[in-house]
């Protein structure tokens, strides 16, 4: 079985990647000579992209990231859906997005229309299973399909999330509120810098993960993220009960 994860952006996926690794065991180094044939995409790195290939048993999970969510549509037009039509090597997809100020409503038919052609029915935070037309006359393939808008319960991105994760925990706490204090205060001088919601959420993680980890404040995202033991976040197993399912 081979499943598919479509994010946003890079710093999205290696989280998603480290999430999966530690609480469902998918494993991402392997022969690559084992990856399942049809679904040959080369990422575009200078754009934002990647495609990690991971698996477990006999079981295969590729997590793509499109660059940005206002790049979904060109990559599922392009690079999924003539995999799903030639191939129908995907049993199971799921979409994780941003919320940021949108409403479900609104993401639901995006992402509707993006795989119209494939997906019919589209649930947030729900398996909805497909029955498509493949491009063989004559021939239907059904696909699970999973649409993730995080934060589920309010407006924000995964910077909020993890945010939340680390303000679960009490010492931490303090920490956040001082730091998003310093970011309320800092923004006006510095609205070339941070001047959009999503980069002041960045700049917020930034600053709160220089306080726990100083020593770290050099080191390549994915170094910071693989330092925190986010599988034992009650709040990101909640998100994230029906994604582990893939």
């Amino acid at each position: 079985m081979t499943s598919l994860i479509l994010c946003e952006g890079k710093t999205d996926a290696i989280f998603l990647s480290y999430y999966l690794e530690k609480v469902c065991e998918w494993t991402h180094k392997f022969n690559r000579t084992r990856i399942p044939k049809g679904f040959d995409v080369k990422a575009n790195k200078s754009g934002g992209e990647s495609v990690e290939w991971y698996h477990k048993n006999d079981n295969f999970l590729v997590v793509c990231a499109v660059g940005s969510k206002d790049k979904f549509t060109g990559f599922v037009k392009h690079k999924i859906i003539p995999a799903m039509l030639n191939s129908t090597m995907f049993s199971k997809i799921a979409l994780v997005t941003d919320r940021d100020d949108r409403s479900i409503e609104s993401i639901c038919q995006s992402v509707q229309n993006m795989f119209s052609t494939v997906v019919s029915s589209i649930k947030n935070n729900s398996w909805t299973e497909n029955i498509y037309h493949t491009g063989t006359p004559g021939r239907e393939a059904s696909v699970e399909f999973l649409l993730l808008a995080i934060p589920m319960d309010k407006e924000g991105a995964l910077e909020t999330l993890l945010i939340d994760s680390i303000a679960s925990h009490e010492y931490d706490k303090p920490i956040v509120e001082k730091s998003k204090a310093y970011i309320a205060d800092v923004e006006p001088l510095a609205t070339k810098y941070i001047g959009k919601t999503r980069l002041k959420l960045k700049a917020l993680l930034g600053v709160i993960w220089a306080t726990q980890c100083p020593e770290m404040i050099f080191s390549f995202i994915d170094e910071q993220i693989r330092s925190v033991k986010w599988e034992d976040s009650k709040i990101l197993t909640e998100c994230f009960s029906e994604l582990i399912k893939i």
